[in-house]
């Protein structure tokens, strides 16, 4: 059986994987399609993607035990398929950072996280429900993109665990 830490390392690796997909799914499209607003948690495919990867940048800056380097970019540029490429090529290095230095007995570490924007009370929260966290966070609006999609006649990019688990070599067939 494998370890929490593992399972963290293999989950962020899958949505790593899925993200890629999701990039690869929006370079396709229209650019008018993909900022036009949808009513949705967040008004556009581009605004949803870009807050999954903010949610990300935000909690796994906390969990880090060191500084990340500064982002590139201009933050009040629009947001563009290239612009999330960029931003997801650099959170995916922070967070392979994360993962690798990370071990068993730091998950009951916790985060302070202040009362403010999308928390209405100071509270410290241990890094295993924060990684959990981050994997909702991924899956709902990893569903909620492809119910956009599927309203524009785009398949969703969507690749099961499992299939995932065999691609890399996770999930072993029987041997005959």
């Amino acid at each position: 059986m494998a370890s929490e830490i593992e399972s963290f390392r293999a989950w962020f690796a899958y949505l790593a994987h899925s993200r890629r997909g999701y990039l690869e799914t929006f370079a396709r499209l229209p650019p008018a399609e993909l900022t036009r607003d949808r009513g949705a948690s967040f008004p556009s495919l581009l605004d949803i993607f870009e807050h999954s990867q903010g949610a990300l940048y935000f909690w796994i800056k906390g969990v880090a035990r060191f500084e990340f380097p500064p982002q590139e970019g201009d933050p009040t540029a629009p947001t563009t398929v290239e612009s999330l490429r960029n931003d997801e090529a650099y959170v995916q290095a922070q967070i392979t950072r994360v993962m690798a230095e990370l071990t068993e007995a730091e998950l009951a570490r916790t985060i302070f996280r202040q009362a403010g924007k999308g928390s209405s009370h100071d509270c410290h929260i241990p890094i295993r429900d924060v990684l959990w966290h981050l994997v909702e966070e991924e899956l709902q609006h990893r569903g909620e993109l492809n119910a956009l999609l599927w309203q524009l006649d785009v398949p969703a990019p969507i690749e099961s665990w499992i299939d995932w688990g065999h691609a890399v070599g996770r999930i072993q067939d029987p041997s005959p």
